[in-house]
């Protein structure tokens, strides 16, 4: 891994934006120091990320910058959404839709003890896990890809709780101190539910978030787990447009009134009522379902436009479903087309992870947890926003189309301070002896792992 000798001049310029949150010098420095070390370290801990800067800062006033310091994640997160909207690109319509996707995702964790960690059953690995579990939005463009909110969601042992007041359950007999005690518990339990946030409040949060600062986007698409009449009205109240997948066992009003699965609904319906749509991936890449769309009623909620799409000629397989408050969409490609927009969290999610290390922070504080989550997508937000490379003429750019790529290419701008600093030293009497003692001292570091 190559030394951090210097901060290259584009990241020090956008740590300027924050200069009203971080108001000292020191730490603006400790902050550029650390974006670097998100963007270019395989080691994204505060020791990996210390093990690779070759300056003055010393590991104890990075982990003080990390964990105690005076700034505050969410001023960070304020400022950085204003940035974000600020240098947005103004793309035309017929480039594609602009779209926030709400998910959740898992930070794994081998610790018991790292603030936000609990065991979960995780479904892609097939097995339990001690992970944080995060909700987050993120808003996509044909060009961009960014990170805007995330909430971190709690366990609330809920059913949990109320099993042991059902088993504890005092006696008729019971003496009044017991019945007291039991009252106790029972009042702590309605406290609980009324504190407990679910992942659907947190998801409600980051879109009454998004809608605050203005965010355009012809809609809020969403996992089929945020699927809920609370979160669904809260953005029809903003006069919003949502997409979401459908579970196929949801009942819906069939022709006879009567409420079957739209999973059965949808063997009911012959081939020709479905229609051949096309629309075309994030990056332009053409797509072809075979799609039924009707206005139908879900039982105990309203009307709602369903999508029912199949991706061959012949119906084989199991369709998709897909529902929205768009019940003036027609067409429904107009639905499919907006909801292909969703698939690239995925990669955000593996970018963020992979490339920025979201999930690589070993501390146990809350405020060192959080500092290192927003941290990390001001790197994202730097990354897709503020990392333009000019072409001189006639020379071929390098494609930057990935957040790969652009830590790669921000890598070789490191190399290049290393090596203007190297042929510095070169020329002075102590030559770069005393830049490789540096070099090796943090290498050697047993802070780092």
């Amino acid at each position: 891994m190559l030394p951090i000798s210097c901060v290259p001049t584009r990241l020090e310029l956008f740590v300027q934006n924050f200069a009203d949150v971080f108001r000292h010098a020191a730490q603006r420095v400790h902050l550029g120091e650390y974006l670097a070390g998100l963007i270019s370290s395989g080691n994204r801990t505060v020791a990996g990320i210390h093990q690779r800067t070759v300056g003055g800062t010393e590991y104890d006033s990075l982990h003080h910058f990390m964990t105690d310091s005076t700034w505050k994640a969410e001023e960070v997160r304020e400022k950085r959404l204003q940035w974000i909207r600020s240098n947005l690109p103004a793309e035309e319509a017929a480039d594609g839709p602009r779209v926030i996707a709400i998910d959740s995702l898992f930070c794994h964790h081998t610790g018991e003890d790292i603030f936000g960690v609990y065991y979960y059953w995780d479904y892609v690995q097939k097995k339990f896990c001690r992970a944080q579990r995060v909700v987050i939005s993120c808003l996509v463009t044909p060009s961009k890809l960014i990170p805007l909110g995330r909430e971190l969601y709690h366990r609330g042992f809920l059913p949990e709780q109320k099993l042991y007041l059902e088993a504890t359950k005092p006696s008729a007999d019971a003496t009044e101190s017991e019945m007291e005690d039991y009252e106790g518990l029972v009042k702590q339990y309605e406290d609980n539910i009324k504190e407990h946030k679910s992942q659907i409040v947190l998801a409600g949060e980051l879109v009454d978030e998004c809608e605050r600062l203005g965010f355009h986007k012809d809609a809020y698409v969403l996992d089929g787990a945020f699927l809920d009449k609370d979160l669904m009205s809260k953005i029809d109240l903003y006069g919003q447009a949502w997409i979401t997948r459908l579970a196929k066992s949801r009942l819906v009003q069939a022709a006879t009134g009567r409420y079957i699965t739209i999973g059965e609904f949808a063997k009911t319906l012959p081939k020709e009522s479905f229609k051949e749509v096309k629309v075309k991936t994030r990056h332009g890449e053409p797509r072809t379902y075979w799609v039924f769309t009707k206005c139908m009623m879900l039982k105990q909620w309203e009307k709602h436009r369903i999508v029912i799409s199949y991706d061959n000629k012949d119906l084989e397989g199991e369709p998709y479903f897909l529902i929205t408050n768009k019940k003036n969409w027609n067409h429904a490609q107009r639905v499919l087309q907006n909801y292909m927009m969703r698939d690239p969290i995925e990669h955000l999610i593996r970018d963020d992870k992979q490339e920025l290390g979201f999930e690589d922070n070993q501390q146990r504080k809350e405020k060192a947890v959080l500092n290192h989550w927003e941290l990390t997508f001001v790197a994202h937000a730097f990354l897709e926003l503020g990392f333009n490379v000019s072409n001189s003429e006639g020379v071929p750019g390098p494609k930057l189309e990935t957040t790969g790529q652009r830590c790669r290419y921000f890598e070789m701008e490191l190399l290049q301070g290393f090596i203007n600093q190297v042929k510095r030293l070169a020329l002075e009497p102590n030559g770069t002896e005393e830049l490789f003692n540096k070099v090796r001292a943090r290498r050697l570091n047993r802070l780092a792992h």
